[in-house]
């Protein structure tokens, strides 16, 4: 059954994580065509929440120190707070304001942009660069504002609503994000795409009182469920294979049956590989080798709890039946021809492996696993490529 689950996952990535942004974007569209107009009472309440959300998400990613997507959530808050000055200050009229035009040109650009800058640090030096960029581009567009000047009057095209020179933008970023979405399947990715469409009818609508407030605040709760999902999931699972990693090795284990057994996969001479292949070479090496070890072992849980190390879970086993499945996956992964991209040669690669059954003077699986790795440790001062028993 996991091993149908796996080859389901490969196939359909995004079915996964597409439905809980969809259906916040199902939600705001019913409230926004079907319950018009809308109590004054429920904007006010949405108009806050919107802020509230953006603000929750900023501190979640403050607290795990990471940027993405905290400098979407900026570009989207400071366009709303505008459109909201605008709307106060010129009424109706705002729609063909310098102001306005301006934002709906810079607002898809920015989203584009932070859409696609690598996630890193929050606290760093390059944050404080991103803001000066920000503030730079609203400065600019207040100046150009002053003398009614708007990007759009600079090609010659009309001034009105989305103009056309923002909805070609808006066309193209919404493009990139379904390209991107769809080739990672990760929630955050999704969850950008949607928030950016939300931003494209919140701009399209902006001239009816409860779009931006409806369409705004359904992009800040689609970007802040994203953080506190994506967050947990890079927190339990490996980003590189897949599997889940120590973290969950360490929730699960306080499940585990009383009787079981676990096995130690380790990548022989996985420095030098490093060295060797770099980076980018390494990672793939690691992704070759988990498929080896997903293929061979469809049936048991395996975790990545290290670089170099995989850690599998047999249920129910002890460690002579344990020992013929890991060594099956010892072989497999020495039998294999492995493609790398640059090198004409196939690589040969090699795992060493122990397996330890859990006792009943253990006090928890952190002692099987202690003993498991002290029994290769032993084998390794002498050979590789080899499976042992504690």
């Amino acid at each position: 059954m996991r091993a149908i689950l796996r080859q389901l996952e490969k196939f359909f990535p995004l079915l996964k994580n597409t439905a809980l942004p969809a259906l916040i974007f199902m939600i705001a569209l019913l409230a926004f065509y079907g319950f018009q107009p809308m109590p004054v009472h429920t904007l006010h309440l949405l108009h806050g929440s919107f802020f509230v959300l953006a603000f929750l998400s900023v501190l979640v990613m403050l607290y795990f120190n990471r940027s993405r997507p905290v400098f979407t959530l900026l570009v989207m808050t400071l366009a709303y707070i505008v459109i909201n000055l605008l709307k106060r200050r010129l009424g109706d009229d705002f729609i063909t304001s310098p102001e306005y035009q301006n934002l709906t040109v810079l607002l898809p650009l920015n989203l584009l942009l932070f859409y696609f800058l690598p996630d890193g640090r929050l606290l760093c030096r390059r944050s404080i660069y991103k803001l000066l960029l920000i503030f730079v581009q609203f400065a600019l567009v207040e100046h150009l504002s002053r003398s009614h000047i708007t990007f759009v009057s600079l090609f010659g095209l009309p001034s009105a609503g989305l103009n056309a020179l923002a909805a070609v933008f808006f066309a193209a970023a919404l493009v990139a994000f379904f390209i991107r979405c769809s080739l990672t399947g990760f929630i955050l990715d999704t969850a950008l795409f949607f928030s950016g469409f939300e931003c494209l009818l919140g701009i399209y609508y902006a001239a009816t009182p409860a779009a931006p407030i409806i369409f705004f605040s359904a992009a800040a709760l689609t970007l802040t469920l994203a953080v506190c999902l994506h967050l947990y999931h890079i927190t339990y699972t490996d980003p590189l294979t897949g599997l889940p990693e120590r973290n969950s090795f360490i929730l699960h284990s306080k499940n585990f049956p009383l009787k079981y057994a676990l096995g130690i996969i380790l990548v022989d001479d996985y420095r030098r590989l490093s060295k060797v292949f770099g980076r980018t070479g390494i990672n793939t090496i690691i992704r070759m080798i988990t498929g080896r070890i997903t293929e061979t072992e469809t049936e048991a849980s395996v975790y990545r709890c290290d670089e170099d190390e995989f850690v599998v879970l047999f249920r129910g086993e002890d460690k002579n039946s344990a020992f013929t499945r890991v060594e099956q996956i010892r072989r497999a992964v020495a039998s294999a021809e492995f493609a790398l991209r640059g090198y004409k040669k196939p690589l040969k690669l090699t795992v060493s492996c122990a397996v330890s059954e859990k006792k009943r003077s253990d006090a928890n699986a952190a002692e099987v696993l202690i003993r498991a790795n002290k029994a290769l440790q032993k084998t390794y001062r002498f050979t590789q490529n080899i499976t042992t028993k504690a």
